[in-house]
């Protein structure tokens, strides 16, 4: 495990993994003014490159094929920069796989991609979409920190549960598992509010919804920006220094602490199995 491997995931399909991921990743190189690299393990397709309107020369295909040669500059010279100052290791592009890929691309050679990536660069976040922890579980205990994102509907807040039951007897440390709530809206802070209490866990961070901006940014090929006014990119601004710094924290070190709840802001503080 590395203290600066992110890895963000979602408590059901569609609550916007992706782009709490990219926009996390830009926001930490941006403010640390060190290098991070996103590695795009969503599936079936990597979406970052086609957000980001990018060709990229390899994915990570590219990288598991070749799992066992693979070392920090290797991994390093595999991945696109960005011109937000990201590094980018692209998912795959193209369905189905060829034989030789479908056979390289296993939990132990995942496993052993994200440990590469955590030593090569300053942060290293992780888009892996929604999985059982249970399954994915030598992969997750990469992370130092995994982000686990759901929206404000009574359905994926109640996947919270289940995905963190599903953490503990899978060796996967819960206290690492910090809640982001994407698309937030004024009216849902008292159902927030509710989940806190009764769950006795904090929510991280609200991300407020903003179809529209997030519409152009994606039609501009590119990550969230603007000023500081700008009420969705604060907030990214915020989780990122959040978790930078818990980033720096040696293990067994307090966690990010949340002073009051009920803001509306961010307080910071086995086997080699096949996949298909």
């Amino acid at each position: 495990m590395s203290e600066k491997t992110i890895i963000v995931t979602g408590s059901k399909g569609g609550v916007g993994t992706s782009t709490v991921a990219l926009n996390l990743s830009v926001q930490l190189a941006m403010q640390t003014k060190k290098r991070a690299v996103l590695i795009d393990l969503a599936r079936p397709f990597g979406q970052v490159s086609m957000m980001l309107d990018l060709e990229p020369r390899f994915t990570i295909l590219d990288a598991l094929e070749r799992i066992d040669r693979v070392d920090e500059p290797l991994l390093m010279s595999m991945a696109m920069k960005h011109k937000t100052g990201i590094e980018i290791l692209a998912g795959p592009l193209h369905a189905p796989m060829k034989a030789t890929q479908r056979q390289s691309v296993t939990l132990e050679a995942l496993t052993r991609l994200v440990e590469i990536a955590g030593r090569a660069y300053d942060f290293a976040i992780v888009d892996i979409g929604v999985v059982n922890e249970a399954e994915w579980a030598p992969v997750l205990r990469q992370a130092h920190t995994m982000l686990l994102v759901a929206e404000p509907s009574v359905l994926a807040l109640g996947m919270i549960g289940r995905h963190i039951a599903a953490a503990g007897p899978a060796g996967i440390d819960c206290a690492r598992v910090k809640v982001v709530v994407n698309r937030c809206r004024q009216g849902d802070e008292r159902m927030l509010e509710e989940w806190e209490r009764a769950h006795g866990r904090a929510i991280l961070a609200r991300l407020p919804n903003d179809y529209r901006q997030l519409t152009e940014a994606v039609t501009l090929a590119m990550p969230l920006t603007g000023s500081a006014n700008n009420a969705l990119l604060g907030r990214y601004r915020d989780l990122a220094e959040a978790v930078a710094a818990n980033a720096t924290r040696m293990d067994g070190a307090k966690d990010l602490e949340v002073e009051d709840a009920s803001e509306a802001t961010l307080i910071t503080r086995a086997p080699a199995a096949k996949l298909s």
